[in-house]
């Protein structure tokens, strides 16, 4: 058994001990993510399913509706690729869940309806995607 620091400790391991400038540390390390306040108002959860070509990246698709949702569109996360029936041959369906939240205020549905109705316009215009039914 080994006498660790003289506190008294039998300890059958080796044990290490350090010390670490935190400042120093600090100094070295490259900006992580940015913080954001806890929001105060609820979200808005939808999905949304498109049907685009198949050679389709998704992060072309999530670009474009992270653009068209603005500043009301919190997050972006596909969670479903799908091909087959009933998708056409040379397509697939990407499902998308949204989160919508206005850190001032409670968004209504009508807010709601209008700006996910805005994201498929745009997806469809950009990159002739259409919502799956």
């Amino acid at each position: 058994m080994r006498r660790a620091f003289g506190l008294g400790l039998d300890l059958s391991l080796p044990v290490l001990a350090a010390e670490f400038d935190l400042d120093a540390l600090l100094e070295h390390m490259r900006p992580g993510h940015p913080v954001r306040p806890l929001p105060t108002q609820p979200a808005v959860y939808q999905d949304m399913a498109l049907i685009v070509p198949e050679n389709t990246p998704a992060a072309q698709v999530e670009a474009v509706i992270r653009e068209a949702g603005g500043d009301l569109l919190a997050e972006a996360h596909l969670f479903d690729v799908y091909q087959g029936e009933p998708i056409p041959p040379g397509k697939k369906s990407l499902a998308y869940a949204l989160t919508y939240q206005d850190p001032e205020a409670t968004l209504t549905d009508k807010q709601v309806s209008k700006l996910h109705q805005q994201i498929a316009r745009a997806v469809e215009a950009a990159l002739g995607a259409h919502l799956r039914g």
